[in-house]
């Protein structure tokens, strides 16, 4: 098929495919950034050249390095939108009534919301460096030793401040819980999950 493009062409400069062996390597960069898997480079760069040199028996293309990169830009883009619709559609041969939901309940979600924002409360009354040990460790994942190093005191004393706002938090919750009681949780807790938002 080149040959018979280029034999059309005859010799002049510019031709598709001339261009395209010129650009192919920054073409190959271009797609390398572009594209989100790489081994579908060669695949892209064929479909490119293959596309241009179909347009250009139909047409002269007076910018061909131009149109050699919206080319490609085509080629990704269809091949991610292809790639999407698989996905959509592998996710849409599941009926409803097949996938079981593990999703908590609305009341549930609502009851855990509040005893998050109480649990920021507990934590708010620490001190302020037993409070920056505690966050570390509970929330960011750190360990004693890492804790040790970004703060500046020892490992034991990381270990105290972790066991103390610990302790202190759960007795600020558990103190929340018998002023209000039990009872009453429960029923604040369905006014808001029925309430509409």
């Amino acid at each position: 098929m080149v040959s018979s493009v280029n034999s059309r062409k005859g010799s002049r400069e510019g031709g598709i495919y001339s261009v395209f062996r010129e650009q192919e390597a920054a073409l190959r960069r271009f797609l390398r950034r572009i594209s989100a898997s790489s081994s579908d480079i060669d695949d892209i760069a064929q479909e490119t050249i293959l596309r241009a040199l179909l347009a250009e028996r139909e047409r002269d293309i007076l910018q061909p390095k131009a149109y050699l990169y919206m080319i490609a830009r085509n080629v990704v883009r269809d091949a991610l939108d292809k790639k999407s619709r698989s996905v959509i559609d592998f996710i849409e041969d599941f009926a409803p009534e097949t996938v079981s939901s593990n999703e908590p309940l609305v009341e549930d979600q609502v009851d855990g919301r509040q005893r998050m924002l109480l649990f920021l409360e507990a934590v708010a009354t620490l001190p302020e460096q037993c409070q920056q040990v505690f966050v570390l460790k509970k929330v960011y994942g750190y360990s004693h030793a890492e804790i040790s190093r970004e703060l500046g005191i020892s490992v034991s004393t990381t270990e105290k401040h972790v066991a103390a706002g610990l302790k202190r938090c759960i007795d600020f919750l558990d103190r929340h819980d018998a002023e209000i009681g039990s009872d009453e949780w429960q029923l604040r807790s369905t006014r808001i999950g029925n309430r509409r938002v």
